[in-house]
């Protein structure tokens, strides 16, 4: 656990704050802001751990978690982990998160399965849209933010298995 100071690099937190990568492994993704968070990638090393550096780069401070995925991380299955914890902390008070958090998750556990389907990709877009603009809290405003920042960053990953 690490309490660091605004202005550092994310890279500098990574590398010589908190160690770097197991030796042999490379960076596959950096999860910030939490699991409402949205995902960094190599490029996004050098941005400068602020709100407003970290806004310019499409990235939440969130939480304050940065979470570190080596390549020989599933995230697949760490998404599906999220959507897991997303619908079951959802209340169930509106109807948006209620059951789009448990569609999210219907949707990632079958990605982690490999059993994804055609259309899974345009519905987890749909599902986080609807999430983001009609829940009435900011649980359900943001329980799609890693899944919707996943998708941008890895399409491939969210293609029906065949």
């Amino acid at each position: 656990l690490y309490e660091v100071a605004f202005g550092i690099s994310l890279r500098r937190l990574l590398f010589d704050l908190a160690g770097g990568l197991r030796s042999g492994r490379k960076l596959q993704a950096v999860l910030m802001g939490g699991a409402a968070g949205a995902f960094a990638i190599e490029k996004d090393l050098e941005v400068i751990l602020s709100f407003e550096s970290l806004s310019a780069a499409g990235l939440p401070l969130g939480s304050g978690a940065v979470m570190v995925f080596d390549d020989s991380a599933d995230l697949r299955a760490v998404l599906e982990r999220l959507g897991h914890f997303f619908a079951d902390e959802s209340c169930g008070k509106c109807y948006p998160c209620q059951l789009g958090t448990q569609r999210q998750h219907e949707i990632l556990r079958r990605g982690s399965e490999k059993n994804s389907l055609a259309g899974d990709r345009e519905r987890l877009a749909d599902i986080g849209a609807t999430m983001i603009d009609a829940s009435l809290c900011g649980l359900g405003q943001t329980a799609g933010t890693a899944v919707l920042s996943a998708m941008k960053l890895w399409p491939e990953m969210f293609d029906a298995q065949k």
